[in-house]
C-alpha cells in the first residue's frame, strides 16, 4: 500500500513537471505554433524528452543544442533565443525539489 503511494506521489510529480515545462515551452514558442493558433499540447512531442535530458545534465550548451535540433526536426523551424530558453529551462530544473521531498 505505501509502494502504490510512492508511486502515485512519484507519477502526480512527473505530470505536475512535464505540465510547468511544456507551459515554459508554450511561453517560448519556438515555432510560432501558439502565435498561429495551434493547440497548447503542440510541443508535447520534445516536452518528455527535454525533461529527460534535464535529468542527466543541466549543461546549457547540450540543452541547447537539442532544442535546435529538436525544434528544426519536428516542426521545421529554426527557433530564436535558444540559449536563452536552455538556461531558463535548466534553471527551471534546478529549482525542482529533489525526489522524495
Amino acid at each position: 500500500m505505501i509502494e502504490n503511494r510512492m508511486d502515485t506521489k512519484q507519477r502526480k510529480r512527473q505530470r505536475d513537471q512535464r505540465g510547468q515545462l511544456l507551459t515554459l515551452l508554450n511561453g517560448w514558442d519556438p515555432a510560432g505554433l501558439l502565435q498561429a493558433g495551434a493547440a497548447r499540447d503542440q510541443y508535447g512531442a520534445i516536452v518528455d524528452q527535454l525533461l529527460d535530458l534535464l535529468s542527466r545534465t543541466t549543461s546549457e550548451s547540450e540543452v541547447t543544442r537539442f532544442l535546435e535540433q529538436q525544434v528544426t526536426e519536428h516542426y521545421g523551424a529554426a527557433p530564436a533565443d535558444t540559449s536563452r530558453f536552455a538556461a531558463k529551462a535548466v534553471a527551471w530544473f534546478r529549482m525542482l525539489p529533489a525526489d522524495g521531498e
